[in-house]
């Protein structure tokens, strides 16, 4: 069986949940399918006569033109789409382009949550919908050594730092951190909030100083990190809070379980998916605003080590239903059904 991943670019940065699950799942199986990347910012229009010696396309973030779609149609090889949740959740122009593709050109779909089937099922009609969780790479997100960490990223290795990383996108609510942590930061000296941040232009960079200052914290009690290996943040941080009331993308988020597949204690936004993974108090923690979250951090950080035990089973929880081993073989048989199910004689 001979695979293409159709990704929209294929590189840096790290956080791109796309990108990032096509990697996981690569890594996965590179030893057992033939999967070849194809990222459409390098190969462009001459994509179509490339996936005609292909068993399966399969499409991450993948733009594909309206004067296009007729190319892709003729395609006799299955194409099966990851939905994410912001092509749910579109304006009408968008929705339009995302329903014709679902008619013309995607003959099946795979979703990385159940709740997301569900979603899909409205505009999907009669396709056939999988549910893949996202594969974890268990064997790197690994714990690394916090002093080193924190030496890497020039930190401070007294303080306490409560972090958040990924983009400033609509979908990710950081006002509500800021909300939460102004009241802790500013009682307490030794508390800093650090922000690693990627695909932030300057333009956002400039209105997020601003909102920082709105929020009445000084330079002082923020520290940024910037670095291409994640494990340092989840590494450094005591606590990694993230405040998105849904993903855009990939969900469960793929920082959510990376972090907690790194021993990192999580703060995560309580919804229906969330509330799936995380047993609040065991593995993590859920909260359902900026005041509930407050409380959670400074019970947090007034006894900043009792929470080995549930760093612990954060990872057992990620090893348990995202490792490699527990998820390979569903991948392949949802990849060899649909090769012997849907291609087109």
């Amino acid at each position: 069986m001979k695979i293409a991943f159709l990704v929209e670019n294929w590189g840096e940065p790290w956080n791109e949940g796309y990108k990032n699950l096509a990697r996981y799942i690569l890594e996965m199986l590179k030893e057992h399918v033939k999967i070849e990347i194809l990222p459409g910012n390098k190969i462009g229009n001459s994509v179509i006569p490339l996936l005609t010696q292909y068993d399966l396309i399969h499409i991450f973030n993948y733009s594909i033109p309206l004067h296009r779609l007729i190319s892709f149609t003729k395609i006799k090889n299955p194409i099966i789409k990851h939905v994410a949740k912001k092509e749910l959740d579109t304006n009408v122009k968008s929705l339009i382009k995302t329903s014709m593709n679902m008619r013309l050109v995607w003959d099946a779909f795979i979703t990385t949550t159940e709740v997301l089937a569900k979603e899909l099922r409205n505009l999907a009609k009669n396709k056939p919908i999988f549910h893949l969780p996202p594969p974890i790479p268990t064997h790197y997100f690994v714990k690394l050594d916090r002093d080193k960490s924190r030496e890497i990223l020039g930190l401070k290795q007294d303080s306490i730092y409560i972090g958040y990383t990924g983009t400033l996108n609509k979908f990710r609510n950081l006002e509500v951190l800021l909300k939460a942590v102004k009241p802790i930061i500013n009682n307490r000296a030794d508390v800093k909030l650090l922000l690693a941040l990627a695909n932030v232009s300057r333009k956002e960079f400039m209105l997020l100083k601003k909102l920082l200052l709105d929020y009445g914290l000084k330079p002082s009690q923020v520290a940024f990190a910037k670095t291409n290996d994640v494990r340092l943040i989840y590494s450094s941080v005591d606590v990694l809070v993230y405040p998105a009331e849904r993903e855009g993308s990939v969900e469960p988020p793929l920082t959510v379980l990376e972090a907690m597949s790194s021993e990192t204690i999580v703060v995560v936004y309580r919804n229906v998916i969330t509330s799936r993974l995380i047993i609040n108090g065991f593995n993590g923690f859920l909260f359902s605003g900026p005041e509930d979250l407050t409380k959670t951090l400074q019970s947090l950080i007034s006894d900043r080590f009792s929470s080995r035990d549930i760093a612990k089973n954060a990872r057992e929880t990620i090893m348990k239903y995202y490792g490699f081993s527990i998820l390979r073989r569903s991948y392949i048989e949802t990849y060899e059904h649909i090769v012997s199910e849907l291609t087109y004689n």
